[in-house]
């Protein structure tokens, strides 16, 4: 895992996040767009092609999004537990490095 992958901070909104990373960068981030890259089994499918993706944001965007809770899982990951439900999908650093750098809005910009 690179310097940039790795997450050092993680503070938590009501409605998004804000993720440092060790090379000094910084995003805000939804807890919508963090929602729709679960990495479980059940939502994985869900983002395999447009079609199905578009499905399973708007079953998102319907659920009352609520701040999930937040356990860290060894040097390498997180873990969110949702209030749809989900709470088996671990986020990797390089995983959540990669939303933010896509999804994400840069601190500070």
């Amino acid at each position: 895992m690179s310097e940039s992958d790795e997450l050092t901070d993680l503070e938590r909104a009501d409605e998004d996040c804000v993720l440092r990373f060790a090379d000094g960068a910084a995003f805000t981030l939804g807890y919508v767009e963090l929602r729709l890259v679960c990495p479980c089994a059940k939502c994985r499918p869900r983002q395999e092609n447009e079609q199905r993706m578009i499905e399973f944001r708007e079953e998102v965007m319907r659920l009352r999004m609520a701040k999930p809770k937040a356990e860290l899982v060894g040097r390498y990951g997180l873990r969110f537990e949702w209030s749809t439900g989900c709470s088996s999908g671990l986020y990797s650093f390089p995983l959540l490095r990669q939303v933010c750098e896509i999804d994400g809005s840069v601190l500070g910009e």
